[in-house]
């Protein structure tokens, strides 16, 4: 693919990494450990992250070879944990969650490849205002495909508005994706405490233990705590109360406080968020538990059939384009 070689007036000029066209800055905004924009690549535009850590030593780094060897193991095992995370991400199948398409090392820097997917620009946080029927919709979508997940042992673990993009269907109802996995992990493969990420509103007591270096196993019921404090800000518009002593609702019940769960929420969806908020993650219901208590029995005949086909080409069409996730060893090849 050409390239064309004009220098636009801000000094930008367009370049390609692994095939893909970058033709804008990359971003920083909302970013984290990384930058983002988007890139093009068979005729179509797809969103791209780089990542700014781990950095792969090149070739003519000047370094001592004991160095350079620590950096690839660590580069190494990042890719490795990302790549397998990325894998069973593919393997669950969810069709409302936004895949990784390409994985790559590109020169000495990582870069992610997902489907680009622009929100209909309708604010998660006034979602409450819609009908019941659109509120149960988008309950019953995210609890499926959470627990599509766990099956695959998948934690997400930074469930939060910021990370679920809402998309208008083709009559006028919503569907939500689930995007941005880069601090997901495998239930059996935790990071270290130190490298844990996301926002605490949302983490499940079990997961400000593990962060505290406390012995607790964090499983994918961590992403149900995360899920009931989003099904309260989808059914009321706010976050369930936890008082003016803690950060978050996770310290709260960690203390023994009770969720302050809002009143104006139907009495059924109550005991339904209240058990999600549960401290004891042995007690707090599985994904699917939950989707089945919303009404849910098959993906199909409650999910599928309930939200609208999109006007928007699917993951699958962009997968059968030709791209696919590049599970090859991060050594820099191309």
């Amino acid at each position: 693919m050409e390239i064309k070689s004009s220098i636009k007036k801000s000094g930008f000029s367009p370049y390609a990494v692994n095939g893909f066209v970058i033709r804008n800055p990359l971003t920083t905004n909302n970013a984290g450990n990384c930058t983002w924009g988007y890139a093009e690549k068979y005729g179509r535009q797809f969103f791209i992250k780089q990542f700014l850590n781990p950095k792969f030593p090149k070739p003519d780094a000047d370094m001592y070879e004991s160095t350079r060897a620590r950096m690839v193991e660590q580069c190494e095992k990042w890719y490795s944990a990302h790549s397998r995370v990325y894998k069973a991400i593919l393997e669950c199948g969810g069709s409302n969650i936004v895949n990784p398409l390409d994985f790559f090392n590109y020169e000495n820097t990582y870069y992610l490849v997902t489907e680009k997917i622009s929100s209909c620009g309708v604010s998660f946080m006034d979602i409450y205002k819609r009908s019941d029927e659109q509120k149960q919709v988008i309950l019953k979508i995210l609890a499926y495909e959470i627990s599509r997940l766990a099956e695959k042992n998948v934690i997400h673990s930074d469930l939060k508005p910021d990370n679920l993009i809402l998309k208008e269907t083709v009559d006028g109802f919503f569907t939500v994706k689930i995007i941005d996995f880069d601090a997901s992990f495998l239930e059996n493969e935790p990071p270290e405490p130190d490298d844990l990420t996301g926002d605490q509103v949302y983490f499940s007591p079990e997961m400000i233990l593990y962060m505290n270096e406390e012995e607790v196993t964090v499983t994918p019921k961590s992403d149900v705590f995360a899920l009931g404090v989003l099904f309260h800000i989808i059914l009321c518009g706010k976050l369930p109360g936890c008082g003016e002593v803690y950060d978050c609702l996770g310290h709260a019940v960690l203390n023994g406080d009770k969720p302050q769960i809002s009143g104006d929420i139907d009495k059924g969806l109550r005991e339904i968020i209240g058990d999600m908020l549960c401290a004891d993650p042995e007690k707090r219901p599985d994904a699917f538990e939950v989707f089945r208590r919303l009404g849910g029995k098959t993906p199909e005949t409650s999910v599928r059939s309930t939200v609208k086909t999109s006007s928007e080409k699917s993951d699958l069409r962009v997968t059968q384009s030709g791209l696919v996730i590049n599970m090859k060893k991060s050594n820099g090849d191309k």
